[in-house]
């Protein structure tokens, strides 16, 4: 089966799309435009941003999430990989309390009719995020941090 070029350069731009919105904060226009109703993100760790997202209110708390710990994060090298995947290589850095972390990750976006569907990102050093982002994040007081 031949590639569909075009349907491949509107992915990509689909997920440099979600990082101009990420970055201008506009997260409704990330809500309407670029993840699909059943969004599925995925961030490996243990940690309290790790674990799985479901639909784009989740993924826009986390968002909100990441910008209150300080992280920043670059694109550095995006491609589509087929008619339904793009793979993107990002920087993440920043610095909370003393916990410092500087990695290059890649995330793995599948595009479902022209939405952002199913995301698996990849971290290149898992024990400096989980550190960065225990340090970045206060628990609960007990006893309301069991409450439900």
């Amino acid at each position: 089966m031949p590639r569909d070029e075009e349907q491949e350069k509107r992915n990509v731009a689909l997920v440099e799309r979600m990082y101009e919105l990420f970055n201008q904060g506009d997260l409704d226009a990330l809500k309407e435009e670029v993840f699909a109703p059943d969004l599925v993100w995925t961030l490996p760790g243990r940690n309290p941003v790790g674990g799985v997202k479901n639909g784009p209110d989740e993924v826009i708390a986390f968002f909100g999430g990441l910008v209150a710990s300080g992280i920043k994060v670059d694109l550095v090298s995006i491609d589509a990989w087929g008619e339904n995947t793009v793979v993107e290589v990002h920087r993440g850095h920043g610095e909370s309390r003393g916990a410092r972390l500087d990695a290059l990750n890649c995330t793995h976006y599948r595009i479902r009719d022209g939405r952002i569907a199913v995301v698996q990102v990849y971290l290149s050093d898992q024990y400096a995020a989980d550190n960065f982002f225990w340090a970045a994040y206060d628990l609960a007081p007990i006893p309301a941090r069991w409450a439900k």
